[in-house]
């Protein structure tokens, strides 16, 4: 990504990656997924004299919005799928797994309702709606570089065994709008390491 710097950190108890992404031109920087360790987040931000404008939500699972609360400043616009977004104000499954889950959290300032290019100044992105792990999960694209939240591994998938998961839904989602995109698309996931669309075409088991 010519126009921007991607930092990976790994936060919370389920080690997810929670991305910053510094505007080379500008302090203005962007999170996707912050999921845990506030103090991390916000020291990398601080690094970097980066300005937090936006905060992009993969889905809705505690394990990717625990620090989304106390992250997010009122010049912070935050983004998610519409049917997902319930998900900020309702506790759910997961709450067993946290020793203090801190929601309800205030409402996303945006709902995406359609898959599309996207502007929030000084940052461009399509939003690819993949259903399945979730019915809100959303992939990022930024550039050549994707943000897979929970949908796409490397060598693998999302979780569908959850109540609201649909194993078909996503395997669709995957073959017809994820592997459609260039052999040489950087994957950035949820949990553990980056790949690339040509590799998972060729070598994820799931398919």
């Amino acid at each position: 990504m010519i126009d921007y710097v991607v930092t990976r950190l790994v936060v919370g108890g389920l080690d997810t990656n929670c991305y910053i992404l510094k505007h080379r031109a500008s302090r203005a920087a962007a999170v996707i997924d912050p999921g845990g360790d506030l103090l991390v987040i916000k020291n990398a931000l601080f690094e970097q004299e980066a300005s937090l404008r936006l905060i992009l939500l993969t889905h809705g699972h505690i394990d990717h919005i625990l620090a989304l609360e106390d992250l997010r400043t009122p010049n912070t616009i935050v983004c998610i799928h519409k049917d997902d977004a319930h998900m900020l104000v309702e506790r759910d499954l997961f709450t067993s797994m946290v020793p203090h889950d801190p929601r309800p959290m205030r409402p996303a300032e945006f709902q995406f309702e359609r898959d599309g290019k996207y502007k929030v100044d000084p940052f461009e992105f399509y939003v690819i709606h993949t259903p399945g792990h979730t019915p809100g999960s959303c992939c990022f694209l930024c550039g050549d570089v994707l943000f897979t939240g929970d949908t796409l591994f490397c060598y693998s998938v999302g979780r569908t065994d959850f109540p609201t998961g649909d194993a078909k839904a996503l395997e669709d989602a995957i073959r017809e709008k994820l592997f459609v995109l260039p052999d040489e698309t950087l994957v950035l996931p949820g949990h553990d390491a980056q790949t690339m669309i040509g590799k998972e075409k060729t070598g994820n088991p799931y398919f």
